[in-house]
Formats: C-alpha cells, structure tokens, sequence
C-alpha cells in the first residue's frame, strides 16, 4: 500500500495493553481537576466543570444542513477552573500538565470586553488582544466568557475572572477538543457567577467561538454533546437549529468505539471548508427552485434536511450542476447565503455530490436509529447488520461524495470490514470533518468481537506502520455532571 507523505510520522504498532481506556465515572474523578487547580491562587473558592469530547456516530457533517446527528459524549474531556478577583482583569492559563515550566497566563482588562453600560466587542476586537497565536483552548475559554455575555446566559463581572484550563483531547483530532473547552468554560463560568445557563443557548454561543473566533465553520452537535449529553447511551440532536432530542439506548452487548488512524490530511479543513460552500451552492438553488416554480408541497424552510431523498431525486437532483466554477457560479447567482461561506471563484465546486450527502445523511441517521431501536427489542443480528451497512454508506459518502477520504481511514475500515459480522464486528466509518482522524466501530463485546477487534488493528499498524489509539468509555455532558467547588 502507498500512503500520502503529508500524514503524521509512522510509529511502531502499538501493544493489546495500551489499547483500552477506563471510563470517567462522573465528573469529579477526572485527574486534571488538581493541575488545574492549582493555577489559581487566590482566596476564593474554584469553580471546576468536566465537558466531554465526542465520539460521531452518525450525520455530524450534516448537522450545519439541519441533520439528526447522533453521537456519544467521551471520557476524555476538558477542565476548566475558574475563580472569582477583585482587579478587573480576566486571566487565562494553559495548565503545562507534568512541565516544570510554570505556563504564562493571557491577560485581558474586563472593560476591554464588556463596557460599563453592558456593550461587548466582537471576536475581531478581542483576538487583537491576545497576541500572537495564543493557544487555541485560551482562544475558547475567553470566546466562551464573551459570548455568552452577548448571548445574556452570563452576568457581566467587573471583578474580573482567573482561569486555567487543560484537557485529554490533545491528540484526538474530529473528537471536539474546541467545543468542549468552551462548553467548561460556560458551565464552570455558570459557577462562579451563580447562574443557570440555558442548555441550547449555551450551545450556540460555543458554535459561535468556534466559528467566529477559530475560524472553523461547524455545526452545533458537539457543543450540544459536550453540555448535555448522556453517557453510554446514542445521543440525538436535531440541528434545525440546536435540538438535544433524546436518546437511543445500545442493545445489549453491543459496544461503539472510537479508533484514531494516526494520520490526517493537511488538507482536511481546506476540503471540509469547500464542502460546506458547495452544499451552501445546492442549497442556493434549491431554494430558487421551491420559490420559482412554487413548490408549496415541499416543506422548505433553507434546511436540507427537510428534503426527503424521494423529492430530491425526483424534483431537484437533475437540476443541480454536477461542477461548476465559482466564479460562474457568482457571475449567476451570487454569494450563497451563509455568513460563513466563501465561494473562491479559482475553485471547481462539484455542487450536486456535495449537497445530496447532506439529505442522504440525514435519511441515514434516523435509519439508524430505527435499527437501534429494532436490535435493542429484538435477539436477531439483522438490524445490528443493517445498521453496519448505514455506517458503511456513510463511510462511502464522506470519501466519494464529499471528497473527505483518506488512505488511512480506508485502510483502518477494511481491516475491520474483511472479518465482518462473523467476528462480531458489524459496521465502521470515518468520523467528524473526515480526511482521516476517528473510524468508528460498532462491534459485539464478546471474546470473539474483542479477538476480531485487536487482529484488525495489528493488521492495520502492520500494513501502513501507524499506531492507532483506541478511544472508549463516556462520561456526561458538563451541565448534566455539575460543577464543582473545591
């Protein structure tokens, strides 16, 4: 097998022993409340939040379309401590874990980022004030804090605030490092301020940190799982535009773990960024086409989601253009309305694929929920098989469709795949934005299932000499576990 060079440096496989990871039990036992803790050395009392990152299961590259998403909330997680002052500054520091090196905090005056009369400046205004490239979790925690004062989830706090903020997420990347440090940073911030944040205004105004001040233009669901999310179990969000609908239990034995590849294209949030404008570009000239000709029976409120896959390929799939340039597409229809979509006009956009995955995702998720639901009545394996077969065209999607593959995703799939449902191990697929990252399993937790499980990884580490990371266990989202005082 031939493998891109613009991948992470090929390790040694990795041993059985290092392949498990014990499940956070709750909040409170998670090991970084002490190195975080311990940046704060004021009098007052330190309010800790534990937010979980995500494990995809199905349609999160749809959930900005409207998409049911469904994922689990991770024992790896962030920890954000926050404490009260008195000098009007606001402190941020990155917790060095085992360094010796105390870190160097980010200050910033409180009136720089919420005026007396109330008035909070933009993102624009505030990254000017944290120098050059501060580190992307002290970017979240201080987003966090602004935007939910300009959402009114938080009370403005003249005293100014401390915190410190770590996490286990690191080097899992598509596992919602970014969304849960913000989502730690509400809940802690909910703490010491003595309020109740709103679950789905919390997830938006965390949506928004990472849109407007990373640059990343994702969707809610992991902010929604990483506030509210229950562990252990598959949960719903219906992204139309923040819904935390419930969840699916898993049938008996049947376990969904995560396995990180060891690679991701350099590329990836390039093509993620020129998926998003494609579909965007669909869904611009759909809308001419339900408005023009008067489509009255077709429930359209600028959601793909709201289009069964029956209507698109009937009334809408034909009249997409399968490429076209951008700057033809300016030329005759302008800018797609998407605050945060740019379409290049140097670029060939393949518009139909890319729209038609969101609608077909979105058909995916709740197949996939009606196999759950089926396998968890029922002792037959035909619905867990159907449900691996909805994971694989998801899978085939994200890399045909959306042009988000990658070598060593494929390569971690097949290994899976060429056992099979003999070896009870029933279905996979690429996670998050694609290009590599996390391949979910879903698998019987049997000695069968777990034999299968390590074959394929040392089939995996021996062919492309990666070493993938297994990730498994779940805890419950920061809002649902509390914060703690210490």
């Amino acid at each position: 097998m031939t493998l891109k060079q613009d991948t992470a440096t090929r390790r040694a496989p990795t041993s059985k022993s290092r392949l498990s990871v014990k499940p956070l039990a709750r909040a409170g036992s998670s090991p970084l409340i002490k190195s975080v803790s311990k940046h704060l050395s004021g009098d007052g009392k330190r309010f800790v939040s534990v937010a979980p990152g995500r494990l995809d299961v199905m349609g999160s590259l749809a959930d900005y379309t409207g998409a049911l998403v469904l994922g689990i909330p991770l024992d790896h997680h962030a920890c954000v401590a926050i404490q009260r002052r008195t000098d009007g500054v606001v402190s941020v520091v990155l917790s060095a874990g085992g360094s010796k090196r105390e870190p160097k905090p980010v200050t910033v005056a409180v009136d720089k980022l919420c005026s007396a009369s109330g008035e909070v400046s933009d993102a624009v205004c505030c990254l000017a004030l944290l120098g050059n490239s501060p580190p992307s979790e002290v970017v979240c925690c201080l987003g966090a804090l602004v935007e939910g004062l300009r959402a009114g989830l938080l009370p403005c706090f003249p005293g100014g605030l401390s915190m410190a903020v770590d996490t286990t997420l690191a080097d899992l990347s598509g596992a919602g490092r970014r969304a849960a440090v913000c989502a730690a940073t509400l809940a802690a911030a909910s703490g010491a301020l003595d309020v109740t944040v709103d679950a789905t205004g919390a997830a938006l105004a965390c949506a928004e940190v990472e849109n407007n001040w990373l640059g990343r233009a994702v969707g809610v669901s992991g902010a929604a799982y990483s506030l509210s999310g229950q562990a252990g179990v598959i949960n719903e969000v219906r992204c139309d535009p923040c819904n935390h609908s419930g969840t699916v239990p898993l049938p008996e034995g049947v376990a969904l773990v995560g396995v990180h590849c060891g690679a991701i294209r350099k590329d990836a949030w390039e093509k993620f960024d020129q998926v998003r404008a494609a579909t965007f570009m669909g869904r611009a000239v759909i809308d001419r086409i339900v408005k023009h000709e008067r489509l009255d029976q077709i429930r359209w409120d600028g959601y793909l989601s709201r289009i069964s896959v029956n209507d698109y390929v009937e009334r809408f799939r034909n009249r997409l253009p399968t490429k076209i340039k951008g700057s033809e597409y300016l030329e005759r229809l302008g800018d797609p309305e998407d605050s945060l979509t740019t379409v290049d006009s140097g670029v060939s956009y393949k518009v139909r694929s890319r729209t038609e995955h969101h609608i077909y995702e979105h058909a995916r998720s709740c197949q996939f929920v009606e196999c759950m639901n089926r396998a968890a009545r029922s002792s037959n394996d035909r619905a867990l098989v159907d449900a691996g077969e909805l994971m694989y065209a998801s899978h085939w999607s994200y890399g045909q469709r959306c042009g988000l593959g990658s070598v060593e995703a494929d390569a971690l799939l097949n290994s899976f795949r060429s056992l099979g449902q003999k070896h009870d191990l029933y279905g996979a697929k690429v996670t998050a934005q694609g290009c590599g990252g996390i391949v979910l399993v879903m698998m019987k937790n049997t000695d069968r299932g777990q034999a299968a499980f390590h074959q394929a990884l040392e089939a995996y580490s021996q062919t492309t000499g990666l070493t993938p990371t297994v990730v498994r266990g779940s805890c419950c989202g920061a809002l649902v576990s509390g914060t703690i005082a210490v």
